[in-house]
């Protein structure tokens, strides 16, 4: 097996079509077919069947295609081990990140690698946490910041920051005939309807968590796998949702949403980076992932301040 096999098998997997990923590539039809075939013949299987619509993966396939991240990325970690000791690093960092913090921080995030380091590409991907560090465990990502998960074996965590959770409410909502005050306790909270994301979401585990542990329950009354879309609902009034800070900036200005602390108790979530086992000795990860800390902290601080002076305005 050589490594340009794996890749352009990799990339027919993805597009599930020959021409499609030929074209892609660089390469004629012919020619992908043929290193199809040979990686067949090598492996004594067949990796692609043809349906009505283009290729789709055997078992096997997809048992070869569960391990092409992991040894695309140890190749990688070689290569970049040795370059790295001559030059500056260079080479494509995948970071993973919640929507939440997606919306804010991705601007400030390029500028910053485009001033410190200009031989780095960065490319994010959005996504739930626990779906990003299994991402970060079997190599489609180098790195990913995420809340509230525990440790692994495939994975690193290193503790980043303690960020707040918001109420954000519509104009319109009101409580005894009076707008929600500016702080709320959690019980005054259980009380309200709520548009959340999804159980599985870091988020809405530490509100459930945080309620039970007084007795009380959170009234939801949509789940919406969407910070936008959760939103849009809360400006329709369908409900108030809870929002960590880095989605809470965002708001700020909006005519339609109101922002509240939340006291008795303080919420919040712990933020952390995610990198593969031991990744961090690859001057790649490890300077692109303390950059991405530097960063991220630094909105965070900024966000913290701009968040309270608008509740208080």
């Amino acid at each position: 097996m050589e490594i340009k096999q794996l890749q352009h098998f990799s990339r027919i997997a993805e597009t599930g079509n020959l021409t499609r990923a030929a074209s892609v590539l660089g390469l004629t039809q012919a020619a992908l077919s043929r290193q199809v075939a040979q990686l067949e013949a090598e492996l004594g299987t067949e990796l692609f069947r043809r349906n009505g619509r283009g290729l789709v993966l055997t078992d096997a396939g997809q048992r070869l295609l569960d391990h092409v991240p992991i040894i695309l990325r140890q190749i990688a970690l070689a290569e970049r081990a040795v370059r790295g000791s001559v030059g500056p690093v260079r080479g494509t960092l995948v970071l993973g990140l919640p929507p939440s913090l997606a919306r804010t921080v991705v601007v400030p995030l390029i500028d910053a690698f485009r001033e410190q380091l200009p031989e780095v590409t960065l490319r994010t991907v959005d996504g739930l946490s626990a779906n990003l560090v299994e991402m970060v465990g079997i190599g489609k990502l180098d790195c990913a910041v995420v809340y509230n998960q525990p440790p692994g074996d495939a994975i690193e965590l290193r503790l980043l920051a303690d960020e707040d959770l918001y109420l954000v409410s519509s104009v319109a909502t009101t409580r005894a005939g009076k707008a929600l005050p500016r702080s709320l306790t959690l019980v005054e909270l259980a009380t309200l309807p709520l548009v959340t994301a999804g159980t599985t979401n870091a988020v809405h585990a530490a509100l459930a968590s945080a309620m039970a542990s007084l007795g009380l329950q959170p009234q939801v009354v949509h789940e919406i796998e969407n910070l936008t879309a959760i939103l849009d609902l809360v400006r329709k009034g369908y409900g108030s949702s809870v929002i960590p800070l880095s989605g809470v900036h965002s708001c700020i200005g909006d005519p339609k949403l109101r922002l509240h602390r939340i006291r008795k108790p303080l919420l919040r979530c712990s933020l952390s980076v995610a990198t593969p086992a031991r990744a961090l000795q690859d001057p790649l990860i490890g300077q692109g992932t303390s950059l991405v800390r530097e960063v991220v902290r630094q909105q965070l601080v900024q966000f913290h301040a701009d968040v309270e002076k608008a509740i208080d305005a």
